[in-house]
């Protein structure tokens, strides 16, 4: 029994591992003397993107323009429908992993004046 224990945790466990943020465009917390042109969302694994919403420090909504389908990949890209003023912002995001399970997140930035 103590063998089969044993060879159990030698094992690979892929479906332990999860789908993950791994870069971002801006990165959490950037201070931006220009306004990005580009937002984008790099992952580990293939996600699908379900939600995406930027927002002010006032809580209103910046509207964005998606630029892939809906199918799944390793990044998403948008792109703010106007330069964005300076001030703070919150990209908040959603997706659907390739295990089904759902993940979430949110980056903050800022454009100085």
């Amino acid at each position: 029994m103590r063998r089969l224990i044993l060879l159990s945790l030698l094992l690979p466990w892929p479906a332990l591992a999860h789908s993950e943020l791994r870069g971002s465009v801006p990165a959490p917390g950037a201070r931006l003397a220009a306004p990005p042109e580009e937002i984008l969302l790099r992952f580990n694994e293939r996600v699908q993107v379900t939600a995406l919403r930027l927002r002010d420090a006032s809580g209103r909504t910046i509207a964005l323009r998606r630029q892939a389908g809906a199918e799944p990949a390793q990044e998403a890209r948008a792109t703010p429908e106007a330069p964005l003023p300076p001030g703070d912002f919150v990209l908040e995001w959603r997706a659907i992993s390739a295990d089904g399970h759902p993940i979430r997140g949110a980056i903050r930035f800022t454009v100085t004046p």
